[in-house]
């Protein structure tokens, strides 16, 4: 019989455990507005450039398709964005805001920040930043190999 320990205070539990509130506490604030935790990622792509394919904007969220669908559907029963064909090839559609979507240009981001000021008050800005390349860093890493990375001796991340 294999038994997987499960530890509660290593790098993998805390990091689950903060990713869980922050999106709970995201969807909280969010909800106010009602807007939907993850879909201030497809306003924020919209807000940058609108009437994006949803698979354009898969791609820059770095999500499946299908999420970004399903994200898209919500979106439009909460009258944040509408559908419609593209107008050169009719086989794809394009995303395009709404009124409601565009005027949460002025709410959304004040929300992230907001929630980002909160989740790091106890920190230093010395300290935001070492985490921010910590956290660039383990995501390096597991892009494994291939990359250049995964090694133990491999380099320390830099811009």
């Amino acid at each position: 019989m294999l038994i997987v320990r499960h530890r509660t205070d290593g790098f993998l539990s805390r990091v689950t455990l903060v990713s869980r509130r922050l999106r709970s506490e995201a969807g909280r604030r969010l909800a106010r507005h009602g807007v939907h935790a993850g879909q201030e990622f497809v306003l924020a792509c919209l807000w940058d450039s609108d009437g994006l394919t949803p698979g354009e904007i898969a791609t820059r969220v770095s999500v499946e398709a299908p999420t970004v669908t399903r994200a898209v559907r919500r979106m439009t029963d909460a009258g944040l964005v509408r559908v419609a064909g593209d107008e050169e090839d009719g086989r794809r559609v394009r995303v395009w805001l709404t009124h409601r979507g565009s005027a949460l240009r002025e709410v959304v981001p004040d929300v992230v920040d907001g929630l980002e000021a909160d989740a790091l008050a106890l920190l230093s800005e010395a300290e935001r930043g070492q985490l921010l390349d910590m956290l660039a860093r383990v995501e390096k890493a597991l892009d494994g190999p291939a990359s250049g990375s995964g090694s133990p001796n491999a380099e320390p991340f830099s811009d």
